[in-house]
């Protein structure tokens, strides 16, 4: 099915007004819609952030354009069926490339969603909470109002869940009705039925036998009493078609009929060039072009907006657009023919992700038929396992607290990442990084992420450094939105990232050499082919050559005290404009312990009620 022309929009309209429904959404591909013409608000971006604002504001009588670079790939199965997608494929994805410090590209692309729905669209859909701790850092960094007692609510009211069968109870996938919503419009349950659960059992035996104290429970949406579960998704089983539907964005807050506003038009497949500005810095409007086009030189259109200007284009989209329309760092600015509109030097720093890969055992080959222990794949990481410092060092924890908590450190650290242009000035980066620490150490919040699987012939585990200290940074380097920026991920530059990764590599081949896998694993070493007795040295070497970002990007437009490097304030304006906003990943100045997706939707529950108040 192709995206809705505007003659089909006006068609499905008047079809839910036979219904007694309110005139639909307008989606649509004609820049016609939107050359030339006002709104209230200009939306940038059609992900999930800009999706449940635009919803939300248009929901409150304001007039919306969402202007979004990629197409409708709703009719797609690798978007609508949560099983449909393969690793690796570049549907819906703009697979950006990755750059190191010399310039040179890395040897992997960035997933990031590239049609409505944004990387709801094709994210591996896995749902939890994060900590109240962690939240509440958002307020402590200088951002009032920004905790858990304020978020908490928009994430339950989000939330459509769907509680565990009997069947699934009896497997070890428990809902905890008291950290879920049923209200909402975004469908999270547990799989039907579960994936190789067998070998999820196993491995609920086997991980607290590596990990001293990780507590396995039946959500780990409850958390921190429980840092072990059956993974919950975003998804729905619809027994028409038989198969599990992802829950996207999109499908929660665009295509639901009685979520239909007659006051939101989407404008796909066309992409913002830059915000438009009156003399004192009011954003009056945005420059767009089709983004789909083959001209050299594509034709520019205009729209306005009468009460502001959000940019919700992602970690990896919103940056640039601010950079091309004048508000970032000089020395990025000028040699591109940029006028610097606004000194703002946080634009593009504290770029963060975890750097992830990936160890397999290999199944004996009685057991490689047994669609209980490895089936042909599905979805992704059937149990997740969230480890502190005393889980992953039982014996040694006190001496890396100490390492990241010396005075001395953080201040070589914070020295480190200026040095890089990986952040605005040493302050602000100790600002950050102790935030991050003190999660890890006072709170002993998780710093590893354990995903466990098995597909094909093998057991497999994918993991990653959870709350890393490293930081890139992400620039233009053209004025061209159709350009793809600079994305320099600095992935495992910190020595305390190097010692988790290297830690919970080899935990993971303690996990399939385990008691509990015994006679069912073949070789724990099948993959990387580092043995018992592999050094430090060697891990560190593996890790660094396969690791990718895990696609939880954040940071670059963080929201925290200008001085500090912060982009926008606590109403989440952009430093020395007008009317300009942005609510994306990006406003999270560090990396959380869960998914990004729970927390970002209610971030953007929340940034629509204060934009909103900020009208008026």
């Amino acid at each position: 099915m192709p995206s809705l022309s505007l003659s089909y929009q006006v068609i499905f309209a008047l079809i839910l007004g036979l219904h007694g429904w309110t005139l639909g959404t307008t989606v649509t591909n004609d820049s016609s819609v939107a050359a030339g013409k006002t709104f209230d608000y200009i939306i940038a971006g059609a992900g999930l952030s800009g999706l449940v604002v635009g919803n939300k504001l248009s929901g409150k009588g304001f007039s919306v354009l969402i202007i979004e670079a990629g197409p409708d790939a709703s009719w797609n199965t690798e978007v609508f069926d949560a099983e449909g997608r393969k690793f690796g494929s570049e549907t819906c994805s703009w697979k950006y490339p990755a750059y190191g410090d010399d310039g040179k590209p890395l040897s992997w692309k960035i997933d990031a969603g590239a049609c409505i729905g944004g990387s709801t669209s094709i994210n591996g859909m896995v749902w939890y909470r994060p900590t109240k701790a962690e939240l509440d850092k958002l307020e402590s960094l200088g951002n009032p109002g920004w905790n858990w007692d304020n978020l908490e609510p928009y994430m339950r009211m989000v939330e459509r869940h769907i509680p565990s069968s009997p069947t699934q109870v009896a497997q070890g996938a428990t809902s905890d009705l008291d950290v879920h919503g049923f209200s909402g419009y975004v469908n999270t349950s547990f799989p039907a039925p579960l994936r190789i659960s067998r070998s999820v059992a196993l491995y609920k035996e086997a991980l607290p036998l590596v990990f001293p104290g990780l507590s396995i429970g039946g959500d780990l949406s409850n958390r921190p009493a429980v840092s072990s579960a059956s993974t919950m998704y975003t998804i729905w089983y619809d027994p028409a078609t038989g198969i599990q539907r992802r829950s996207s964005a999109a499908d929660a807050y665009l295509w639901v009929p009685n979520q239909q506003r007659a006051k939101l038009t989407v404008l796909a497949t066309h992409k913002v060039d830059r915000v438009l500005f009156d003399r004192d810095l009011t954003a009056t409007g945005v420059a767009f072009l089709a983004s789909n086009g083959t001209a050299v030189s594509p034709k520019r259109f205009r729209a306005y907006a009468s009460k502001g200007v959000i940019l919700a284009a992602g970690s990896l989209a919103s940056a640039p657009i601010l950079e091309r329309s004048g508000v970032g760092k000089r020395s990025v600015l000028e040699p591109l023919g940029i006028k610097q509109l606004v000194d703002l030097p946080g634009v593009g720093a504290n770029l963060n992700d975890q750097p992830g890969t990936a160890t397999y055992a290999l199944v004996s080959p009685y057991h490689q038929n047994d669609t209980l222990i490895v089936d042909e794949g599905g979805l992704f990481a059937p149990e997740i396992s969230l480890v502190n410092m005393d889980e992953l060092w039982p014996l040694t924890a006190a001496s890396h607290m100490l390492d990241i908590t010396s005075a001395t450190a953080l201040r070589s650290r914070a020295q480190r990442l200026v040095e890089s242009g990986a952040a605005a000035n040493i302050r602000g980066a100790e600002a950050v990084l102790n935030t991050t620490i003190d999660l890890i150490t006072t709170h002993r919040l998780p710093i590893a992420e354990f995903l466990a699987d098995g597909s094909g012939i093998t057991l497999f585990a994918a993991f990653w450094p959870l709350m890393p200290l490293s930081r890139g940074h992400i620039h233009i380097n053209t004025s061209n939105p159709l350009d793809y920026p600079i994305i320099t991920p600095r992935l495992l530059e910190d020595p305390f990232d190097e010692a988790v990764a290297v830690a919970i590599a080899r935990a993971s081949r303690a996990v399939f050499d385990s008691a509990p896998f015994k006679g069912i694993v073949a070789n724990p070493y099948h993959d990387p082919p580092i043995g018992a007795n592999g050094t430090d040295a060697e891990y560190l070497a593996w890790y660094r050559k396969t690791a990718f970002g895990a696609s939880h990007w954040v940071g670059a437009t963080a929201m925290m005290p200008r001085h500090l490097g912060g982009v926008i304030d606590q109403d989440l304006r952009v430093y020395g404009t007008k009317r300009l906003h942005v609510v994306d990943a990006g406003i999270l100045p560090f990396q959380l312990t869960a998914h990004t997706m729970s927390t970002l939707y209610a971030v953007a529950g929340r940034a629509a009620d204060v934009i909103a108040r900020c009208s008026f």
